[in-house]
């Protein structure tokens, strides 16, 4: 460990990969629950489609815009039209997000081969977690603190909303409002997290830890606390084991956390299996 203090890109990375890794799967601890991992899955493909816009109002239109503003204005928008979409149209969830993600993401590669940028492909789609820079892990801690702050203190009205949405309405909970919010939250995560896995792969660090942790905990309270400490370890170990064998970081850390749910899988089925019969005694 004592090459991550030796290099200020290294220690970087790792202070990235602890605040995101158990940032997301606090917040895939709802997703998954509610039934939106394909919902956070296209809004992270289509982040690609705002880094492209963002480019494309650098270099044609000459505006020095942030790309992570673009990417944010761009997730949030896509992620409000689509919430949209479920409320007031009879289409199915899943066929609203499949036309959305695939538009955005087609017009991101027209983009993106319009201006030549073919070189950042790699980049958007597998993150580059090792150009982490101090502002940019201000802006991590901040969201991850603001989103964890947000998801605590709705912790109740979310749950009422996933497991007894009858009795969210009786009491008044307005969950149309609460939809959005939450659209919103999936969509910063993916803004900001884009850089350490990249949109292909972003998914993974918000459904995987909280598919673990359901499997090895009793109740919803229960994975509030072991899916953040999974996305930790599978986080940590994800970089640090990609230092030791020169292995892509993201990609790593998505194989530590699919280890992890492996592991997960063969304890839950150890504590279904039936006892062994007793041997009968000799008379």
């Amino acid at each position: 460990m004592s090459d991550f203090w030796n290099y200020e890109f290294l220690r970087n990375t790792l202070l990235a990969a602890m605040l995101l890794g158990p940032t997301c799967a606090l917040l895939g601890v709802f997703v998954t629950l509610r039934g939106m991992a394909f919902f956070s899955d296209a809004l992270a493909h289509s982040a690609l489609t705002g880094v492209a816009l963002g480019y494309l109002f650098q270099e044609v239109f000459h505006l020095e815009v942030p790309l992570l503003l673009v990417v944010l204005l761009f997730s949030f928008g896509l992620a409000t039209v689509m919430a949209y979409f479920f409320e007031k149209t009879r289409l199915r969830a899943d066929t609203i997000i499949a036309f959305s993600f695939t538009g955005s993401v087609a017009l991101g590669v027209v983009v993106i081969s319009a201006l030549g940028k073919y070189r950042l492909i790699d980049g958007l789609l597998f993150g580059s977690i090792h150009a982490n820079s101090r502002l940019d892990l201000v802006i991590q801690a901040v969201f991850c603190a603001g989103l964890v702050v947000f998801l605590l203190a709705n912790v109740k009205p979310y749950a009422l909303t996933i497991l007894q949405p009858d009795l969210a309405r009786a009491q008044g909970i307005k969950m149309q409002r609460l939809n959005y919010f939450f659209a919103l939250a999936i969509a910063a995560t993916v803004a900001i997290g884009m850089k350490m896995v990249g949109a292909l792969l972003l998914s993974a660090l918000i459904v995987i830890p909280p598919a673990a942790s359901k499997l090895v905990s009793g109740n919803f309270r229960s994975m509030l606390w072991i899916a953040p400490l999974i996305g930790l370890v599978a986080a940590v170990a994800g970089v640090v084991g990609s230092n030791r064998i020169s292995s892509p970081t993201g990609p790593t850390i998505v194989l530590t956390n699919v280890g992890i749910l492996l592991v997960c899988i063969f304890i839950s089925q150890l504590k279904k299996s039936p006892a062994a019969p007793a041997a009968a005694l000799p008379n």
